[in-house]
């Protein structure tokens, strides 16, 4: 119960938050430790409402980056470690899951992103005929956030970020649950396989770049990097074999990458009366 009792004013204290940090510890020790050998320590936490009070510390304006990670990093561990299907239902009830979920945090700060896109693979690998209902929300408009708030970082220079993204991604696609498969497919048409297939054309025109000079290898490289790591992502999702998605993904690529780049490359003034300069593609690429 103390950690209840914790307004943003006591984390201005001296150790406030360290004092945050300790209880947090303490409880994620005893819980995971329960779940293995004593289930009535679960039980308690459900009873005090010991997660609700985790989010509202985590909402707190206030609260030092040390308090929000410890938090992610407990909620991460909890997810993970859970055995009881009870206990997973309470930890995603009451809507606490996406309450969680669309947190407003510090997403420019690396480790504070690190851990809630984290947190994020931690709930989508729990993800099942049964666990989807607690995360896509039908009524009264569809709403999902654990999809949609994960692909808003799907090109984020941290390569970390951006395989943890395509985890997340390929796990909800497996589910197979028709209400959700129409809203992640409408979205996939209307906005992410569009900007796959954009992010897709960029790398190959900074690839053409780089090819085009002789000096900067290192560029290059790294650009064919980010290309087999996106044709890998973009491979599984074919070899999920889930039709319409593949025709969408397939669309997107041809019509937003391919096509517009054949059309360049075999007629380069058309390019140049468009960006009002000739670009030809390096025949290495």
């Amino acid at each position: 119960g103390r950690l209840s009792h914790f307004r943003e004013s006591d984390l201005e204290k001296d150790r406030g938050g360290e004092q945050v940090v300790d209880l947090v510890r303490e409880i994620t020790e005893a819980l995971v430790w329960g779940e293995k050998h004593d289930s009535s320590l679960f039980d308690f936490f459900c009873e005090k409402g010991i997660l609700v009070d985790f989010i509202r510390v985590l909402s707190l304006q206030r609260a030092p980056k040390t308090v929000k990670v410890q938090i992610l990093q407990t909620l991460s561990m909890l997810v993970q470690n859970i055995r009881r299907e009870q206990s997973l239902f309470y930890l995603l009830s009451n809507n606490q899951v996406n309450k969680l979920i669309l947190m407003p945090l510090d997403f420019n700060d690396e480790e504070i992103l690190a851990y809630w896109i984290t947190l994020l693979k931690s709930l989508a690998m729990r993800l099942d005929d049964t666990t989807i209902s607690f995360f896509f929300i039908s009524l009264p408009e569809p709403v999902f956030p654990l999809y949609c708030e994960a692909i808003k970082f799907f090109n984020h220079r941290d390569q970390m970020v951006r395989a943890t993204v395509r985890t997340i991604t390929l796990r909800v696609y497996r589910v197979d649950f028709a209400p959700m498969r129409a809203f992640v497919q409408r979205h996939a048409e209307e906005s992410y396989f569009s900007q796959l297939a954009l992010h897709l054309k960029a790398i190959w025109l900074r690839m053409n770049a780089a090819a085009a000079d002789s000096e900067d290898h290192g560029a290059l490289q790294h650009e064919n990097d980010l290309q087999q790591d996106l044709l890998v992502y973009l491979s599984d999702m074919f070899e999920l074999g889930i039709e319409e998605l593949n025709r969408a993904l397939a669309d997107r690529l041809l019509d937003c990458a391919m096509v517009p780049l054949l059309v360049l490359s075999l007629d380069p003034r058309s390019a140049a009366d468009r960006s009002k300069r000739q670009v030809r593609l390096a025949p290495a690429v």
